[in-house]
């Protein structure tokens, strides 16, 4: 939804925070005693520059995955290259650094230890990070349901609104049957067979409707689940609707072939059989 994410993470001051605490943690899990001097300050200031720089990496690797391999298409192939890729680089990029800081100014080679205990505990903080972006994308995503239902709730209690001249009536949902197009003009019916005539086309119509409620088999008719008997297959993939007798509503609507998966989907999941 970064892109399409990262703007949405609110992450910065997160890691402004957060990297230096990590770089703190590691330096305790690092040494046994450490002496606070200019040089265990220097060293800190350059491992937290580090961090800084190899948290972006990792940054711009989800905001290009977000892109490229979206969460929602696949899943677990999206967190398995976005771990891998993460580790490579950002590793990669502690390790350049760390060894051409210590030629410049170092009079030993780095420790082994640097390559196993040091490199681990990265490993382990790149993938804290990792589940961090994760965890605030599905956080995101949650939020999106909740502001969805929230939504349809108030859509489902408000109605739709109809100018009658100089005033305008809420018409409940449970009492619309249909929304369509006649000779260019839009009209709404209820379940009465009233009919109000709309200013609105049935693309600005569609957003505001509960969609459990209603559909829009094609550029003419959307009809409420209730109108709605059943359907038959059509030549080309298409669907040919059986509609409930009502007023002026035909018996039968064509489905095209491009939405007919997606009307069957839909037919079936707001079944009053369950």
């Amino acid at each position: 939804m970064f892109s399409k994410y990262l703007g949405k993470y609110n992450d910065t001051l997160l890691f402004l925070i957060l990297i230096p605490l990590i770089n703190t943690i590691n330096y305790h899990l690092t040494y046994e005693h450490i002496r606070w001097d200019w040089y265990t300050y220097t060293t800190y200031l350059i491992d937290t520059a580090q961090g800084y720089i190899a948290w972006w990496i990792i940054r711009i690797i989800i905001k290009f995955l977000d892109r490229r391999l979206p969460y929602h298409k696949a899943l677990i192939k999206r967190i398995f290259f976005q771990l891998i890729l993460t580790n490579i680089f950002a590793q990669g990029f502690i390790i350049l650094a760390t060894v051409l800081i210590n030629a410049i100014f170092g009079d030993k080679p780095l420790p082994i230890k640097f390559y196993t205990y040091n490199l681990f505990i990265f490993f382990i903080w790149i993938l804290v990070i990792n589940g961090i972006y994760t965890g605030m994308y599905f956080y995101d995503q949650w939020l999106k349901i909740i502001a969805l239902r929230e939504k349809d709730k108030k859509l489902r209690s408000l109605g739709f609104e109809v100018q009658l001249g100089k005033t305008v009536e809420t018409i409940p949902f449970d009492l619309i049957s249909a929304f369509y197009v006649d000779d260019g003009t839009t009209y709404l019916k209820t379940k009465e067979n009233k009919n109000f005539v709309l200013d609105n086309s049935l693309n600005k119509i569609m957003p505001k409707l509960p969609e459990e409620f209603f559909y829009r088999l094609n550029r003419k008719f959307i009809l409420h689940r209730d109108l709605i008997k059943n359907y038959n297959k059509d030549v080309n993939g298409k669907l040919k609707v059986s509609v409930q007798e009502f007023g002026n509503l035909p018996d039968k609507i064509m489905v095209s072939r491009t939405i007919a998966p997606d009307f069957k989907r839909w037919l079936s999941a707001t079944s009053h059989d369950g």
